[in-house]
């Protein structure tokens, strides 16, 4: 067997890494974590390194991407109801990437929250209260 491995997500904590590894062996697909012990020792380096890496072999790449994704935690409004993307009606979004322009570079604070559909793709901006 090949030593080729898929990075599903990063945690900060070798905890919060466990918890999704142990869901992962219920289903049958083996997870190793990447740099675990270097948190463990020194959990201050852990963003410095990019936190934990839950990998999968690459051969399992699409089923753990599918169990991921049933089990990830999504944004929610004020009311704690989940945030419906305008395009497919779907409830599976997240927080999306901010854009990297130069004005973000000087001023990270006033980038305006996005949201990205897990489920099509669709990035847009969050409904007023």
């Amino acid at each position: 067997m090949k030593n080729d491995f898929y990075t599903v997500a990063s945690y900060e904590y070798t905890a919060e890494a466990r918890v999704m590894q142990g869901k992962f062996m219920s289903q049958g697909i083996e997870v190793f974590l990447k740099d675990q012990y270097t948190v463990d020792v020194d959990p201050f380096i852990s963003n410095a390194i990019g936190g934990v890496k839950l990998q999968v072999h690459l051969q399992d790449k699409e089923a753990a991407i599918a169990l991921y994704n049933e089990f990830r935690e999504y944004e929610v409004d004020r009311k704690r109801n989940r945030i419906i993307c305008p395009s497919c009606n779907e409830d599976k979004v997240l927080i999306a990437p901010p854009k990297k322009s130069f004005l973000y570079l000087l001023f990270p604070f006033i980038e305006p929250k996005r949201y990205l559909c897990n489920m099509c793709g669709e990035i847009f901006k969050p409904n007023k209260d």
